[in-house]
C-alpha cells in the first residue's frame, strides 16, 4: 500500500536522490520555508542549519515564497472556496453554489449563446473572403 507524505510523517524526504553530495529535503523542512515567507535565507539558514544559504534560495524559487496551498475563493461571490471535486466549477474558479448557479443558466442560455456565436464566426469568416476577393 503507498502512503501519502502525511502519513509518513514529517522528516520524509521530499524526493528519493542518488546525486552523491545531495541533501534531501525533508517535508518538514519545506514547509518551514512555505510558513516563513517574510524571513529571508539567512535567516532561514538558522532554522534549517542541515542546508546552506544557496541550497534555500534554490529550493524558495522551486517551491515558491508564497503557499499554493490555499484554496481560493470563488470569482464570483468571493465568500466560499472554489468547488475543487468538480471540473467545470474549478475551471470556472466558482463555489459549489455559483456554480449550480452557472450550470442552470447555461443550459436554459446555451443554445442562444450557440447561435450568436456561430452568426459571429461565420460574418468574419465572409468578411475575411470578402477583402480576399476584392484583391484579386
Amino acid at each position: 500500500m503507498v502512503r501519502g507524505r502525511h502519513e509518513l510523517g514529517t522528516n520524509v524526504p521530499s524526493v528519493p536522490s542518488s546525486r552523491k553530495g545531495y541533501i534531501v529535503w525533508t517535508w518538514a523542512e519545506i514547509d518551514a520555508i512555505r510558513k516563513h515567507p517574510d524571513m529571508t535565507a539567512e535567516e532561514l539558514h538558522e532554522i534549517i542549519p542541515r542546508h546552506s544559504v544557496k541550497a534555500i534560495r534554490n529550493q524558495r524559487s522551486r517551491v515558491g515564497r508564497y503557499s499554493p496551498d490555499a484554496v481560493p475563493l470563488c470569482q464570483r461571490c468571493g465568500e466560499h472556496p472554489v468547488w475543487e471535486e468538480a471540473a467545470d466549477a474549478r475551471r470556472w474558479g466558482l463555489c459549489k453554489a455559483c456554480a449550480l448557479e452557472e450550470r442552470a443558466w447555461r443550459s436554459k442560455h446555451g443554445g442562444e449563446l450557440s447561435r450568436k456565436d456561430n452568426a459571429l464566426r461565420q460574418a468574419r469568416f465572409k468578411a475575411r473572403h470578402r477583402k480576399e476577393d476584392g484583391r484579386s
